[in-house]
């Protein structure tokens, strides 16, 4: 992972899919809006890794088969680690489920 973000996270959370690279990415980008919208989470693309800049420092990792969140939340979001875990695991098990 030279040249990518490398963090001690509070947060880490990975699924398997078999979905491809592209396609997990694309599914991710609602995953994202839903953090926007709920944490004021924002970042941005480096290839297949979102790099998420505030609240907190953390990266989306894309591969062809997994996608890895890591979240480094700050000292006054520690006590809410346990509600942004779940939104994560909400997130990710609705972007990444089957679709008819």
């Amino acid at each position: 992972m030279e040249g990518r973000a490398q963090i001690m996270a509070s947060v880490d959370i990975t699924r398997e899919h078999d979905l491809g690279a592209a396609e997990a990415k694309r599914r991710a980008e609602p995953m994202l809006e839903d953090l926007r919208s709920s944490f004021g989470v924002s970042g941005s693309w480096e290839g297949d890794q979102y790099v998420i800049t505030q609240p907190a420092k953390g990266s989306l990792d894309v591969s062809d088969t997994t996608v890895r969140v890591q979240v480094d939340l700050p000292m006054l979001l520690k006590p809410m680690k346990g509600v942004v875990q779940a939104k994560i695991n909400e997130s990710l098990d609705e972007a990444l489920a089957p679709r008819p």
